[in-house]
C-alpha cells in the first residue's frame, strides 16, 4: 500500500535471517541467564543493555532506507533520543511479558518454563518498535502517525525521567547492586494506586504511580513473577517517593530475588533462599521528597 506520493507505507521489512538470528540469539543469551546460579548482576546488566541497543540498532536500519536522505541524522538522533526515553518504561513491560510467558508454560503442564529467552527477546523487539515510531516524528509516511506516537513518547518520558536527578545521558548504570538482594517475599496488596493522590510526589511520579499500579494489578501469581512483585511492593513501601534510576535499581534487586524460582512449577517446591549480594559503593539512599 502507498501514498498517492509513492512513498511506502506500513511496517518495514528486515531479512528474515536477521530477525530469526537476532531471536536465536538472545533466546540463546536468555537460556544462560536462566541457569546461572547465582546470576551476575553485570551480566544481567549487559545482557539487558545489549538486547535493548540490538532492538534499537534494527529498527533504525529498517526504517532508514525508507526515510528521506536529506533527514537520517534526524532519524539517528530521533532513535537515539527515543532509545534513552523508552528504556525503563520498556524494561519493565519486558519483565510483564516474561512473566505472562511463565504463566502459559506453566498452563501447558510440560514445556519447560523459562524468564529471560523471552525477556530480551521483549526487549529487542519493543526497543525496534520505538525506533520505528521516532522514525514516524521524523519523516512520517502518514501525517497521523506522528501525532498518534508521540502520546506514547511523551508517556514515557514522563516514566523515565521522575524528577530532575533522572535528566542524565545513560537510563541504566547499574553494572553493580549497592543494596543486598532482599529476602524473597510473596506480595499482599498495591501500593501504588493508594499513593497516588498522596502529597510529596511531581506529577510525573504519579504517572509513574498509575503505570506501576495498572501493571501490579495484571501480573500473573506464579512463581517468578509473584516474587518480582512482591519485592518491588517491598522496595516501593520503604521508599516510596525516588527518582527513576532508584526504580530501576529495585527491579534489578527483584529479579535477583525471583531468581532461584524460575523453571519452577510452585512456590513450594522452590524454596531455595536467593543470594545476598555484599554492599558495594553504597551511599545514602537515593529519594525523599523532590
Amino acid at each position: 500500500m502507498h501514498l498517492s506520493s509513492g512513498r511506502a507505507i506500513g511496517i518495514p521489512k528486515l531479512p528474515i535471517v536477521v530477525v530469526a538470528a537476532a531471536v536465536l540469539g538472545l533466546g540463546a543469551l536468555g537460556l544462560g541467564l536462566d541457569r546461572s546460579h547465582p546470576i551476575g548482576q553485570q551480566a544481567l546488566f549487559v545482557s539487558i543493555l545489549g538486547a535493548s541497543l540490538l532492538g534499537a540498532g534494527l529498527g533504525l536500519g529498517a526504517r532508514w532506507p525508507r526515510v528521506r536522505s536529506n533527514r537520517r541524522e534526524l532519524l539517528a538522533l530521533a532513535a537515539v533520543v527515543a532509545w534513552r526515553i523508552s528504556y525503563f518504561p520498556i524494561m519493565v513491560f519486558s519483565g510483564h511479558v516474561a512473566s505472562i510467558g511463565e504463566w502459559l508454560l506453566l498452563g501447558t503442564g510440560i514445556l519447560p518454563v523459562v524468564i529471560y529467552p523471552i525477556f530480551l527477546v521483549a526487549v529487542a523487539g519493543l526497543h525496534g518498535a520505538a525506533a520505528i515510531a521516532a522514525s514516524w516524528l521524523v519523516d512520517p509516511p502518514r501525517l497521523w502517525l506522528a501525532s498518534a506516537v508521540a502520546p506514547a513518547f511523551l508517556l514515557a518520558a514522563l516514566i523515565s525521567f521522575t524528577t530532575p536527578v533522572d535528566l542524565v545521558l545513560l537510563p541504566d548504570t547499574s553494572v553493580r547492586l549497592t543494596s543486598p538482594v532482599p529476602s524473597a517475599r510473596a506480595p499482599e496488596h498495591n501500593p501504588y494506586l493508594e499513593r497516588v493522590t498522596a502529597p510529596g510526589y511531581l506529577v510525573s511520579q504519579r504517572v509513574m504511580l498509575v503505570a506501576a499500579g495498572l501493571t501490579y494489578a495484571t501480573i500473573p501469581d506464579t512463581p517468578w513473577a509473584r516474587t518480582v512483585k512482591g519485592v518491588l511492593e517491598e522496595q516501593f513501601e520503604a521508599n516510596p517517593v525516588a527518582p527513576t534510576r532508584t526504580r530501576v535499581q529495585e527491579h534489578y534487586l527483584a529479579y535477583h530475588s525471583a531468581h532461584a524460582l524460575i523453571g519452577c512449577r510452585s512456590v513450594e517446591s522452590c524454596r531455595t533462599p536467593p543470594r545476598r549480594e555484599p554492599q558495594v559503593g553504597a551511599g545514602p539512599p537515593e529519594g525523599g521528597a523532590p
